[in-house]
């Protein structure tokens, strides 16, 4: 092997390592990514694919995702890397706001039914219901 040929073979491996990855990043659009991350992080819920894409495009419609690259490139590399919302605050709004827009709470929080998207939450127009209150969790009678 002569010095031009490893040079060469160095050049176009480090190329490839650097493109593949980005290819990666061009292909799967922001909504899919955030669908994606949605997915990952409440994979113990059964929920309605339908609902958490149409949640996306309602959330992405007024969010200042849409303008900031730096946001973007986040959501990207949370769903590529598997980031969990423990450690992106960026993950934690998008699961919380839905698991707030969706009817779980109102189905006291049960996890064998389908979780479905109610709408987009507003405080204004919809109540904030409390998740721990002991109507939901009565006391038991002894």
């Amino acid at each position: 092997m002569n010095r031009r040929y490893f040079l060469r073979l160095t050049g176009l491996s480090g190329a490839a390592m650097v493109a593949l990855p980005g290819l990666g990043y061009v292909s799967a659009t922001n909504k899919e990514a955030a669908v994606g991350v949605i997915m990952q992080e409440l994979a113990y819920l059964k929920l309605d694919r339908k609902g958490v894409e149409q949640y996306v495009e309602d959330y992405f419609r007024n969010h200042y995702i849409n303008s900031s690259f730096k946001a973007q490139l986040n959501l990207k590399t949370c769903y590529y890397l598997g980031v969990t919302s423990g450690n992106s605050r960026l993950v934690h709004e998008i699961v919380h706001y839905y698991l707030i827009s969706t009817d779980f709470f109102l189905n006291k929080m049960d996890e064998s039914r389908l979780v479905k998207y109610l709408g987009i939450y507003n405080a204004y127009a919809r109540s904030c219901s409390n998740p721990f209150s002991f109507l939901y969790y009565p006391p038991e009678v002894v």
